[in-house]
């Protein structure tokens, strides 16, 4: 506590108080509801009484101010002080919500001295009765009046419906009017979650770790303002870790053991906010979790046990990524857990450690394969974009070495090969874009580049470019088109050769082959 001197608006704010209370002890008592015992209040009422009736006796009241319950001895300080207002230097008491100063009047407590001095506020008068809290009663401050239930926990309707009002977050109720929860916990997500209950009312609140932030406290916002025997035990705390398990008793999520004493005190004592109990409740059960040897897959709250198959379908991977997770679990061993469900997240959390298996389990190219991994050693986000990338280039090699390979084109025969191969890789946009950028000027390029657009049913929008007879040209070519586009890559050679047959071309490449002694192809 802190000593500071009293301005005169202070001393003449007292004398005012103390004024009115000459008038009435009413003021400095409570509201009692019909379970509340009333035997010890008319006892109080008598010795507060007392102290009224000798408001005008200044040796009387100096000596009351010095036995007696401190509500009385506050009460007989400040009536003598209003004889003799000698104001002394103002005290600070610490409290949660901010220091408040008093005048040391009488040998009272501090708590009963600011309840006499701020009878008008009813969370201030609350502190003169902390001690019949200790002893078994419940007081419960609302704006406008001090209530005491007794030992009954039951608060008052008014003060129920402040604190429901007034909570942190906006937590509704799960249809049982008893039970408030975040939005993330009432659509059932399994996230890690706050809980605190409230037995005497009837209800208890939740918050998941998402919700939860680091400046406010579920728990706080709910206990201020009242005054109950035993907080812990009317306010029990827990945190969850909510995780939905499928692994069997012998998981590791079937034994983990509740909120620390020294957290939860932490948490009561205010210390803790609600994102930080959470997050300490996490960082106490993470060694447990992670010490188990037996294979654990868990996704977004889920755990699936060993159970590896049901746990990957739970990510829904693309077969490239299923490929790719598959061959990096394979090195994997305890706890693997990702926060949320997605293939993504789960190649993301394997890249530091497996990603040669992950990239080596789609680029089957070394050389190819040492590229990626060297482009994406220290930047491993977007894992499975790359993947993908990477699959896509495979799938595009490997379908073009399907294809004949050619040792000489003539002008014609490359630039329609070169629009079927992107076919193969691109499809139809991809193949339009080659035919439209490659058009020549002149020739029967564009005869067959007509041809071409229409197999790919593109035509329309570049009927424009070409003459009346490149078009004429390439529609009797559509249908030698169109079976080069879709033939085997077994019979992509015959097809080729049938258009350039149909085209009126001779002589339009070489075949590659191990023999160099390939006759030229020809078409007379």
């Amino acid at each position: 506590m802190r000593m500071r001197h009293a301005s005169s608006v202070r001393e003449r704010d007292l004398t005012e108080r103390a004024r009115k209370l000459r008038e009435s002890v009413e003021p400095l008592l409570p509201k009692l509801t019909p379970e509340c015992p009333t035997e010890r209040f008319d006892r109080l009422r008598r010795d507060l009484e007392d102290v009224r009736e000798a408001r005008d006796e200044e040796g009387r009241l100096r000596r009351m101010s010095r036995w007696g319950d401190p509500i009385v001895r506050a009460y007989a300080g400040l009536l003598r002080f209003q004889l003799e207002p000698e104001m002394p230097p103002l005290v600070s008491l610490s409290l949660a919500t901010g220091d408040v100063a008093f005048a040391p009047l009488g040998k009272a407590t501090p708590e009963a001295e600011v309840a006499v001095q701020n009878f008008e506020d009813p969370s201030r008068l609350l502190l003169g009765y902390l001690d019949w809290a200790r002893k078994g009663f419940h007081f419960y401050a609302t704006p406008s009046h001090l209530w005491c239930t007794g030992p009954d926990p039951t608060p008052p309707p008014e003060f129920l419906s402040a604190k429901l009002s007034g909570l942190p977050y906006h937590l509704q109720e799960d249809g049982s009017h008893r039970y408030y929860e975040c939005s993330h916990l009432l659509a059932k997500e399994p996230r890690p979650y706050l809980e605190v209950s409230w037995p005497g009312a009837g209800h208890a609140f939740a918050v998941c770790r998402k919700c939860a932030k680091g400046e406010r406290q579920l728990l706080s916002s709910l206990t201020e303002d009242l005054a109950v025997p035993d907080p812990d035990g009317e306010f029990p705390v827990a945190v969850h870790l909510n995780t939905t398990c499928y692994g069997g008793e012998e998981c590791v999520h079937h034994s983990l053991p509740e909120l620390s004493k020294g957290a939860r005190r932490a948490y009561s004592l205010g210390r803790y906010s609600d994102a930080k109990v959470l997050s300490v409740y996490l960082e106490e059960i993470r060694s447990r979790l992670e010490a188990t040897r037996r294979p654990t897959y868990v996704a977004g709250g889920v755990c699936y046990g060993a159970d590896r198959e049901r746990f990957l379908g739970a990510l829904h991977p693309t077969v490239v990524e299923r490929r790719a997770l598959e061959a990096a679990l394979g090195g994997e061993e305890g706890l693997f857990e990702i926060d949320e469900p997605t293939a993504s997240k789960a190649l993301e959390r394997l890249w530091t450690h497996h990603s040669e298996e992950i990239v080596r389990s789609i680029v089957t190219d070394p050389n190819e394969a040492k590229r990626y991994l060297d482009e994406t050693r220290h930047t491993p986000g977007r894992v499975a974009e790359l993947l993908k990338r990477a699959q896509k280039r495979t799938e595009d090699r490997e379908l073009l070495e399907a294809l004949p390979h050619y040792a000489r084109l003539n002008r014609e025969a490359a630039y329609v090969d070169q629009v079927a191969r992107a076919y193969r890789t691109h499809g139809p946009v991809g193949a339009e874009r080659v035919a439209v950028q490659s058009l020549p000027h002149e020739g029967k390029e564009r005869g067959l580049a007509y041809a071409l657009l229409l197999a790919l049913g593109r035509a329309g929008s570049h009927a424009w470019q070409f003459s009346d007879s490149e078009k004429e040209f390439g529609q009797s070519l559509a249908p030698a088109a169109t079976e080069l586009l879709r033939v085997a890559p077994a019979d992509y050679h015959g097809a080729l050769d049938r258009l350039f047959h149909a085209a009126g071309v001779s002589d339009w490449g070489n075949r590659a082959a191990p023999s160099q002694s390939e006759a030229p192809l020809r078409r007379t």
